[in-house]
C-alpha cells in the first residue's frame, strides 16, 4: 500500500467513530461498529492502519462507556427527583431536567474534537494517542 492510500485510510478510520455515532444516533455502539469494521478490513495492510485502528477503537469504546454512564446518572437523578416530589410534596415546581436533553451531545462534541485532531495527525502520517482512552484492544 502506498503512503497516500495509507494516510487516506488512517483518516477514514479516525473519522469512522463520528460517522458511526451520527448514523447510529440511537445506539451507543454505532461508533464502535464503524471503526471495528474499518480496522478489521485494513489492519493487515499497514502497521500505521493497525495502530490507528486500535487507538480509534479504544477511544470509541471509551466514548460509548461514557454515554452509558451519563445516561445512567441522568436516569438515576430523574428517578430520585420524581420519587421525592411524588412522596414528599404535593407541589411540583416544573423542573423536569430539561437542561439534560443534550447530555449525549457533550460526548458527541468531545468525540468530534478528538477525532478531527486524530484525522489531521493521520493525514500527516503520525500516530495519534487519544488523551483519555481506556486501552482495551492491544
Amino acid at each position: 500500500m502506498n503512503q497516500k492510500d495509507e494516510r487516506t485510510w488512517a483518516v477514514i478510520i479516525s473519522l469512522g467513530g463520528i460517522i458511526g455515532m451520527t448514523i447510529g444516533w440511537f445506539s451507543p455502539v454505532g461508533n464502535i461498529i464503524a471503526v471495528l469494521i474499518l480496522w478489521l478490513i485494513k489492519r493487515d495492510q499497514s502497521s500505521l492502519l493497525n495502530a490507528m485502528g486500535k487507538e480509534a477503537l479504544n477511544f470509541q469504546i471509551t466514548m460509548s462507556i461514557l454515554v452509558l454512564i451519563v445516561n445512567f446518572i441522568f436516569f438515576f437523578l430523574s428517578a430520585m427527583w420524581t420519587f421525592s416530589t411524588f412522596f414528599w410534596t404535593s407541589y411540583s415546581p416544573g423542573f423536569h431536567f430539561s437542561a439534560f436533553k443534550g447530555r449525549n451531545n457533550i460526548v458527541f462534541i468531545i468525540n468530534l474534537i478528538f477525532s478531527i485532531i486524530a484525522a489531521v495527525r493521520a493525514n500527516n502520517g503520525e500516530l495519534y494517542r487519544y488523551p483519555f482512552s481506556w486501552r482495551i484492544v492491544k
